[in-house]
């Protein structure tokens, strides 16, 4: 929101509030189906013998191959934000993995 002179909050044109909450619901609906997905990964691999490191070896090496693709499709430059969403899989990664069930 912005400040009109007076102080007061200019409220969001009504289409850009909606588009907001859409891409939000987008995002949120996104990494909870990505944590979903490497929740039953990890535990398939756990449950057929493999290590920790040797999971999250595998998982690296998956997330470069989508950052390549992303890069050369779009090129928008988003390394940082690709990071983190790596750094963020590694880390459920490791809670998934010594999770007692």
């Amino acid at each position: 929101m912005y400040k009109s002179d007076g102080g007061s909050p200019i409220p969001l044109p009504e289409e850009l509030n909606r588009a907001l909450r859409r891409a939000s619901e987008r995002t949120l609906s996104a990494l909870t189906s990505l944590r979903r997905a490497v929740l039953q990964h990890v535990q398939s691999e756990r449950e057929r013998g493999a290590t920790l490191a040797e999971i999250k070896v595998d998982l690296q090496q998956v997330i470069s191959r989508v950052h390549a693709v992303a890069d050369g499709s779009d090129g928008d430059g988003n390394g940082d934000g690709q990071r983190e969403l790596a750094a963020q899989v590694i880390k459920w990664t490791d809670g998934f993995y010594n999770r007692k069930d």
